[in-house]
């Protein structure tokens, strides 16, 4: 593989001791996809075959309204995993979409080779079961402040826990994370910026 697999390994560690000598053999459960600028990775409705670890790259995970809006929940970026992890395991149709922002990098874990992993490696089944309860809190947190933020108040909090995605990001990238037209988002950028 030519891509930097030591960012795996990094994540693992930083969120459990995964053992640096068992890496090899872990790694080798993996597969290396490039993914193109724009690229569909997998639509609503798809079954989804991967859990993507991002090695380079950013994706956004999106829902599309019974209006026809994309509504973008989540941006996936270098370190992070990504997928549909319900749709993964169980093998149901996913209500998501996910697509490249940039040309990508990730490494991909099947159902089975996700499933020889996890009874496998029981240090990889711990990183899992942390990763989980941590992604989930910061699901319900996220939710609440969608759910009770002003589209400033949500701007303020990118700014302060991401901004290198105001840098990396087009506006209407960033607009349509926000709930905002690209026209509001220049509104609120200008209130929001320091003189």
């Amino acid at each position: 593989m030519d891509m930097d697999t030591n960012r795996l390994l990094t994540e693992l560690q930083a969120r459990h001791d995964f053992p640096a000598g068992q890496f090899p053999q872990f790694l080798a459960l993996f597969d290396p996809l490039y993914i193109q600028k724009n690229q569909i990775v997998f639509l609503a409705g798809d079954i989804v075959s991967y859990a993507y670890f991002i090695v380079k790259g950013c994706l956004r995970q999106y829902y599309v309204n019974a209006e026809g809006v994309e509504n973008t929940i989540y941006f996936a970026e270098e370190g992070g995993w990504t997928g549909e992890m319900s749709s993964f395991i169980h093998r149901v149709p996913t209500t998501m979409n996910l697509q490249a922002l940039e040309d990508s990098q990730a490494l991909v874990l099947t159902r089975t080779n996700w499933e020889l992993a996890t009874r496998t490696f029981p240090d990889y089944a711990l990183y899992q079961i942390k990763n989980r309860a941590r992604n989930i809190t910061r699901l319900k947190e996220q939710i609440g402040h969608a759910q009770t933020d002003t589209p400033d108040q949500k701007y303020r909090r990118l700014l302060t826990e991401k901004p290198h995605l105001l840098q990396r990001l087009a506006q209407y990238q960033i607009a349509n994370y926000l709930g905002v037209t690209p026209e509001t988002y220049s509104r609120i950028r200008k209130r929001n910026t320091p003189l």
